[in-house]
């Protein structure tokens, strides 16, 4: 029973935990099982639980609303067929991505939908990039229509700007892509557990040995001993297997306390623990981003403070992922990119888009066209969402499909669209207001609420323009900043101009007009000193009409001066139904309301422009963002896409509108984007497929120049050279470089092209293999147009973080995609490769002997260089044969340098270099830090992964086993967190040990003076409680706690993470010192009470002589008190809390025994009053301070030998802080 206890209360703390993880997993899966999902069945909408959405269903989704399931889309209330989406939760990207129905898709009536056809998938993987299907339509001639991953809305996602869609369930419950990939890829454990295990062996063993020994001399005593003693009786003859059994088994029972079976648990409790402290830690936290740290893996807490080799990702790692353009190459000469202008590298000419020639304008054409860049119309959508899920309102949902476009949208009051034509020479904005206008001033009596009007356009004196309870339409291009205005000339279409400097407004509404009617307002202002004093004279406002009949006069006018400085507009109230000629040839200077515009109004101006006309780029790719805001900076500005037509409007940057709009008239390009060939890791290049206004049909291409150089024709031969010096430029100034590149495609080859694409996207088992094969058939022959030059900026504080770790002994390889100049710029001046180390290049290595010479050349070079360090570049080709035919050389080579910089690898050779290190016989513990998905598979397959929450994605911070927002918090994890919870379980580790042999040590000895009759010395209830209240507490305040030394000495001195690394804390010869201080301390304990109660038993206040339950009990006591003392001498760290903590475990014994002696128990009457009468024995008091003093004196004076011989490298346990500041004085002073 009294093993049966602590082994049941060890289960039940670990079910305990399980059970209570297992109820919160419930509780969030019943959350989203539960939640309510509107679907389409036999033509019939419904709303069910999502956990019963079955594939082939058609699941309705609003805006906002999270996607239950993998959904192949259907239909969308976007006139185009597009449908805008998050995908935060999947890949940590904010940025509005765009899918599309799939093409040639039947319009049918939502009843028949069911009867679409048939969809045919593979099954689903993990991969949230890819999908292979098609649709066999049943009514169309057995037509089949390809799906690719543009065409599904996965698991998790979000959809936005688009009010409704529909779409067709393929992968539902277990097998949709975000559950594949919430699987655990493989567990992680922790170095150490490796030593523990081998601790547990050793103590197995031991275990084993004295059992058998005791069980030997147990028989001895039977056969040669208890014979010699007659009072004993006679002895018996025969033995039985079952007296064997009893006898061997009663002394492994009495012993199994060796086995500190709350090990594990109280392992747990502290990994968990500490977790939250990392967690909660405020240099882990980022502010700006609201991100703490995140631990994915407790296990491996430890393992922070044993890392000898760190992988790190380059950029969005080492650097921001922040791009900004800085040069460029154009046919063959290098230019900077300086104040929104070109300045030529050889003659510092600066150029802006007036005097671009052709090479030029093609070139940043290039650059705003191939691209995949969203414009988000809606300034709130690109932020991330509230936490909160947005539920389906009502059945009623699919009644925005069914209706036409006209009312498909619940328009709120305000609701804003892009204005997409493309024959306008300047951006219009048009207001279609289904409301009647009214000013009026203060005190004067109205009908309108606050919330009727628009607090943007509220003047100082109380006019304002008046809302009443209809929707407004504002219809605006997004580019609008940037338009220039024409004071007066004629509307175009059904829209008028409205100046960039608007003004407020306050005016009358026309008489007559009616109140179901949409009005068009038109505001103009005054653009030259001739037209000043006609405003300031009549303070007019137009009415414009039709010839045939007004619509009335104003029956009630205002008066107020204009201010002296601002210029009144005109405002002029059109009907829809007259056209633009007529209401432009209305008179312009009539009997009109005066119009009040005060400086004040200079603000909400302010406020009017920059919520209404800001741009928005949403991109995927920090560097496509970077590029098309670069030409949007010189006056090429992309405006968007409809329905695929881009649209590029040609404006100066340095027009000044104010000035100088009336004789400037922007132009507009619009391109027809055809096909977009993805970027892909294996091609490193994307293209596009568009036709020009010539119905021409051109394939431009941007990628790494090592891709796209390969692809140009041999006409571009002098141009590739050009252009590769000025990359190599580029690359030495450590920015990143694109090539870029187009040819004119004629109409057979596009159109052969379309019918290998279509084939290749009917096959479902090499789909992705033909494509690529597609791909490149087409991207060939190109005219090289130039290469780009974008900066990737450091992380803060990135070269401290490096040098610090370097100078922890932990060696840094960098593995990253870019190019050797690149990325040997980026490690010299991050603090990577030091400045003065000696530098080794391995490129374009084709085979094992040329691999074997370079690496017997380095390897003498590292042997020979006197200490000098010695960096190793190596790229990705020649590390492919590396690590096919030279694994172990290179491996063996590679680790004696103290840089080692990869380039150009993909994502499987990081893997690959993680693994191959592992592998090694030294042991080598890695870490792996990254932010992108293509640092996912290195981050897995080291032994401790780490991802950063940076611009890339959350996929790799989903992935690693710890998270944090920059790359500098590296720093504080592994010098602070990883050096505390290293020695933290250590300590705890050969605690456990150390207590459960003093404690089971007494019990061996006293076997040898029981004739090995297997009888316990204590208690049932001390064996019980031992492990459980005695000796738990201060150690699992010890292990959460424990600071060798203080965080700001760890930041400062790198060096003293030596001290842990290789599980130095956990090597034999600590784990031996620990027994041979646990054997001498139980020794100690057992004889000095032996001797006290063998040669005077009457110890006792009342003259009695003490009984054995004394015996045990003072053992016991002692025991409790020597293994706390102990503890307190070997902690570092002493608060009062810990104080606390060996007080109450000192007196959770004391009245523990108190309760349980003063009871009378019928089947043990001897502990009954024992303890009682040892506390009121004074030689007992006596007796436990000798012993204590006996005991600790020589553990405390070894620790004084250690540090006064300074013996660092002895003992990790340097004594508490006092002791450790008067250790430094100490050695600066005299050593």
């Amino acid at each position: 029973m009294t093993s049966l206890l602590p082994l049941v209360f060890v289960i039940a703390v670990t079910a305990a935990k399980q059970g209570y993880e297992d109820v919160l997993r419930y509780r969030t899966d019943n959350m989203v099982n539960a939640s309510p999902v509107t679907i389409i069945r036999e033509g019939k909408e419904a709303i069910i639980k999502s956990q019963n959405v079955a594939p082939g269903d058609l699941v309705v989704v609003e805006r906002d609303c999270d996607v239950p399931c993998d959904l192949v889309l259907l239909r969308s209330t976007d006139p185009h067929g597009k449908c805008f989406i998050t995908t935060a939760n999947l890949d940590g990207e904010s940025n509005l991505k765009t899918l599309m129905i799939p093409r040639d898709l039947p319009d049918v009536d939502l009843e028949e939908m069911h009867k679409l056809g048939v969809i045919e998938c593979e099954a689903a993987t993990t991969d949230l990039y890819s999908f292979n299907g098609k649709i066999e339509l049943k009514n169309g001639e057995g037509r089949v229509l390809p799906l690719t991953a543009e065409n599904v809305l996965l698991r998790g996602s979000r959809v936005k700007n688009t009010e409704c869609v529909i779409g067709c369930a393929v992968y539902t419950g277990m097998v949709t892509k975000l559950q594949l990939n919430s699987r655990l890829t493989r567990n992680k454990n922790s170095t150490s557990e490796t030593y523990i295990n081998r601790f547990l062996i050793v103590i197995l063993v031991a275990l084993i040995a004295i059992v058998t020994l005791l069980y030997f001399l147990k028989r001895y005593n039977e056969l040669f001993v208890i014979p010699k003693l007659n009072y004993l009786g006679d002895a018996t003859d025969s033995y039985s297997v079952k007296q064997f059994l009893q006898d061997y088994l009663s002394f492994l029972i009495l012993f199994n306390y060796l086995i500190p079976i709350s090990l594990y648990v109280t392992i747990e409790l502290q990994r968990v623990i500490g977790s939250l402290f990392m967690e909660w830690d405020l240099e882990l936290y980022e502010k700006e981003t609201d991100q703490p740290c995140v631990v994915n893996t407790s296990n491996l807490n430890e393992e922070l403070g044993q890392i000898n080799i760190l992988f790190s990702d380059k950029t969005g790692t080492l650097t921001k992922n922040e791009m900004n353009f800085q040069q460029c190459s154009i046919a063959g000469r290098k230019f900077l990119f300086k104040k929104s202008r070109l300045e030529d590298d050889e003659t510092s000419a600066l150029l802006d888009i007036n005097k671009f020639n052709a090479d030029q304008r093609v070139f940043f054409q290039a650059l705003s066209i191939c691209h995949t860049i969203q414009v988000a119309s809606d300034l709130s959508e690109g932020s991330e969402p509230s936490s909160t899920k947005k539920e389906p309102k009502s059945p009623g949902a699919v009644a925005k499909i069914r209706s036409g476009p006209s009312d498909m949208f619940p328009i709120s009051d305000i609701t804003e669209e892009s204005h997409n034509s493309s024959q306008q020479s300047e951006l219009n904005v048009s207001h279609a207001i289904e409301n009647s206008v009214s000013a009026h001033p203060n005190g004067s009596n109205s009908t309108s609420t606050a919330s009727d009007v628009n607090p943007l356009l509220v003047t100082d004196d109380g006019y304002s323009v008046e809302r009443r309870k209809r929707p407004v339409v504002i219809k605006r291009s997004p580019n609008f900043a940037r338009a220039a205005n024409r004071g007066h000339n004629a509307p175009t279409g059904d829209s008028q101009s409205i100046q960039n400097d608007l003004g407020s407004v306050v005016h009358s509404a026309p008489q007559g007009s009616s109140n179901n009617r949409p009005i068009s307002l038109q505001f103009q202002r005054s653009t030259s000193e001739k037209d000043l004093p006609q405003y300031a004279e009549a303070h007019s406002l137009s009415l414009g009409h039709r010839r045939a009949h007004s619509y009335g006069a104003p029956n009630a006018y205002l008066t107020s001066p204009i201010a002296a400085d601002a210029p009144a507009p005109n405002v002029m109230f059109r009907s829809p139904s007259t056209t633009s000629r007529e209401s432009y040839a209305a008179p312009m200077f009539t009997r009109q309301p005066t119009i009040l515009v005060r400086a004040e109004s200079q603000r909400r101006k302010k406020e009017i422009h920059d919520f209404i006309f800001t741009l928005d780029y949403q991109a995927s790719s920090p560097d496509e963002k970077a590029l098309v805001e670069a030409c949007a900076n010189l006056g090429m500005v992309y405006l968007g896409d409809d329905d695929e037509i881009l649209r590029i409007r040609i404006v100066p940057p340095h027009v000044d509108y104010k000035r100088s709009f009336t004789s400037f008239h922007p132009k507009e390009e619009t391109f027809q984007r055809l096909h977009v060939l993805e970027f892909t890791s294996d091609r490193k290049r994307m293209s596009v497929i568009v036709m020009d206004g010539e119905d021409r049909k051109w394939i431009y291409t941007k990628g790494a120049e090592s891709y796209v150089f390969p692809l140009c024709a041999n006409s571009s031969a002098a141009r590739i050279a050009q252009t590769d010096a000025h990359i190599s430029d580029f690359a030495r100034l450590g920015l990143r470089t694109l090539a870029i590149a187009r040819r004119l495609i004629t109409e057979k080859q596009y159109q052969d092209f379309l019918v290998e694409l279509s084939q290749a996207n009917s096959s479902l088992e090499n789909r992705k293999q033909l494509s690529e094969e597609c791909y490149a058939r087409i991207e060939c022959n190109l005219d090289l147009l130039g290469a780009t030059a974008v900066e990737d900026a450091l992380q803060d504080d990135v070269a401290d973080t490096l040098v610090s770790l370097q100078a922890a002994g932990i060696k840094i390889w960098v593995l990253t995609g870019d190019k050797v100049e690149t990325a040997l710029n980026i490690a010299l001046s991050c603090g990577h490769i030091p400045p003065d180390a000696k530098k080794y290049f391995i490129i374009d290595c084709k085979n094992r002997e040329e691999m074997l010479l370079h690496l017997n050349a380095l390897d003498r070079e590292v042997i020979f260089g006197m200490g000098q360090d010695c960096a190793l570049l190596i790229d990705g080709k020649s590390l492919s044969v590396a690590l096919t035919e030279a694994s172990s050389e290179f491996r063996d080579v590679a680790v004696k340098c103290t840089a080692v910089l990869c380039c150009r690898l993909s994502p499987l050779q990081k893997s690959e270099v993680v693994s191959l290190i592992k592998s090694s016989n030294e042991n080598y513990n890695t870490a792996s830090i990254g932010d992108g998905a293509n640092d996912v598979s290195m981050i897995q397959e080291a032994h401790v992964g780490i991802g950063i929450m940076g611009r890339e994605g959350r996929q790799a911070a989903r992935c690693a086993d710890f998270a944090f927002a920059k790359f500098c918090m590296l720093k504080r994890l592994l010098l602070v967190h990883g050096h505390y919870h290293s020695v933290r379980l250590s300590l705890l580790v050969l605690y456990f040990f150390y207590k459960n042999i003093v404690f089971m040590g007494i019990m061996f000895l006293f076997q040898f003076h029981t004739l090995f009759s297997s009888s316990s010395v204590y208690d049932s209830l001390f064996l019980t409680l031992y492990n459980v209240i005695y000796t738990s507490l201060p150690i699992l305040f010890i292990a959460i706690s424990e600071k060798p030394y203080t965080e700001d000495k760890l930041m400062r001195t790198p060096k003293l993470y030596k001290k842990n690394t290789d599980n130095k804390q956990l090597q034999w010869p600590y784990f031996l010192m620990w027994v041979l201080f646990a054997v001498y301390h139980s020794v100690i304990i057992f004889y000095f009470a032996f001797c006290l109660f063998s040669y005077n038993n009457v110890i006792l206040n009342i003259g009695q002589t003490a009984a054995f339950s004394c015996f045990g009990t003072l053992l016991m006591w002692t025991v409790v008190i020597v293994v706390n003392l102990k503890l307190w001498l070997e902690s570092m760290y002493l608060s009062y809390w810990y104080i606390f903590t060996i007080v109450i475990s000192i007196l959770g014994f004391i009245i523990t025994t108190i309760i349980y002696n003063v009871i009378n128990l019928d089947f043990d009457t001897d502990i009954y009053w024992a303890y009682n009468n040892l506390l009121a024995s004074l030689p007992t008091w006596l007796w436990i301070l000798l012993t204590c003093v006996a005991c600790l004196v020589p553990d405390y004076t070894i620790r004084m030998l250690q540090r006064a011989l300074n013996i660092k490298n002895f003992s990790i346990f340097p004594g508490n802080q006092r002791k450790l500041k008067m250790r430094e004085k100490f050695e600066s002073t005299y050593l």
